[in-house]
């Protein structure tokens, strides 16, 4: 199963979209500024998005989450405007 997450940075206003098949460890990787896009998020909230079992359709909609429709449903969803980075 792979989960398709959100990340919004608390002080910054900043989100990345990613997804995994092991949320905890990915998780983990972000809080130890192992992951150079959010290396600088001080606070960050961890929303999922989706599970999905097959790696080809968990990228697909990763990628749909970070295009315009995407991020303006997010947009809609949380009301607020989602910075594109990454």
């Amino acid at each position: 199963m792979h989960t398709i997450y959100l990340l919004i940075n608390e002080t910054r206003d900043k989100t990345y979209i990613g997804f995994t098949s092991n949320l905890e460890r990915r998780i983990k990787e972000h809080k130890n500024k192992k992951v150079k896009t959010t290396k600088n998020f001080k606070n960050f909230s961890v929303i999922k998005l989706e599970e999905i079992s097959d790696i080809k359709n968990a990228r697909q909609r990763e990628k749909y989450w970070k295009s315009g429709a995407g991020r303006k449903k997010l947009k809609n969803i949380f009301k607020m405007v989602p910075s594109s980075n990454g």
